[in-house]
């Protein structure tokens, strides 16, 4: 997550459209639920998430003059994300501990720091010791990119709500520090049933001083999926990039 969400929104240093809580819940809730404080609703949704282990989150967003978007299969020891920024996109495939990247030139220009358009759209492997590697990766793994979840500071609760048909309350905090952003604010919607998985997740504050917020949709909660690594891949030595 958005890991991938930090770095589109550093690369873009953009803005992402943020939804919302709308109406009620449509059934019936757990009486238990409405007994429950906004930090024991949290605990609960990460202590499942974390027994489900695999997940897929989709982030997108806009800003003045960008639209951007990742979506990423989170797995304990393998990952693979697709992004987009404008008409740019990418994809990268972490494998325990190697990391496979095949984007455009714009995006490789906006990563390295220079423009390399020979190595547009071809796959290259990263070690697992570069800046730019650490940077993508951060987030892929299952393990990381559940860390970013938690909202921090004191955290309040607003009634059951829906959020894309499903019944969720709303947990407002502190932004997490893993997300990169300054003086930032996060709501984390979980599901009003057990075993109260995250739905959704927002946040909004600044990267590097611009407004930025984030928005991200969990799915597919341990659903196992396979990875192989891609053929035809340069390693990162035998180019020009730094």
């Amino acid at each position: 997550m958005k890991q991938a969400l930090r770095v589109v929104a550093a690369v873009a240093l953009a803005s992402a459209t943020a939804s919302q809580v709308t109406g009620t819940a449509t059934a019936a809730v757990s009486a238990r639920v409405s007994d429950l404080s906004a930090a024991r609703l949290v605990a609960l949704s990460l202590a499942s998430a974390q027994r489900a282990g695999w997940c897929t989150n989709v982030s997108q967003g806009t800003a003045v003059g960008y639209t951007f978007g990742a979506s990423t299969d989170s797995g304990p020891d393998i990952a693979r994300q697709s992004l987009r920024l404008n008409s740019s996109s990418g994809e990268a495939r972490l494998l325990r501990g190697r990391l496979y990247v095949r984007e455009s030139a714009t995006l490789l220009a906006a990563q390295f720091g220079r423009s390399a358009p020979q190595w547009a759209n071809k796959w290259l492997l990263l070690p697992a010791h570069d800046a730019v590697a650490v940077s993508l990766s951060s987030g892929m793994l299952f393990s990381s990119m559940i860390a970013q979840v938690r909202p921090t500071g004191t955290l309040r609760r607003s009634p059951v709500g829906t959020v894309r048909g499903v019944a969720v309350i709303a947990v407002s905090g502190s932004a997490n520090a893993r997300l990169g952003l300054t003086r930032g604010v996060e709501t984390l919607y979980v599901a009003a049933r057990a075993p109260f998985l995250p739905v959704e997740l927002l946040a909004g504050g600044r990267v590097q001083g611009v407004p930025t917020s984030l928005s991200v949709t969990f799915s597919q909660w341990g659903h196992h999926f396979s990875l192989s690594a891609p053929t035809g891949v340069t390693p990162l030595s035998a180019t020009d990039l730094p």
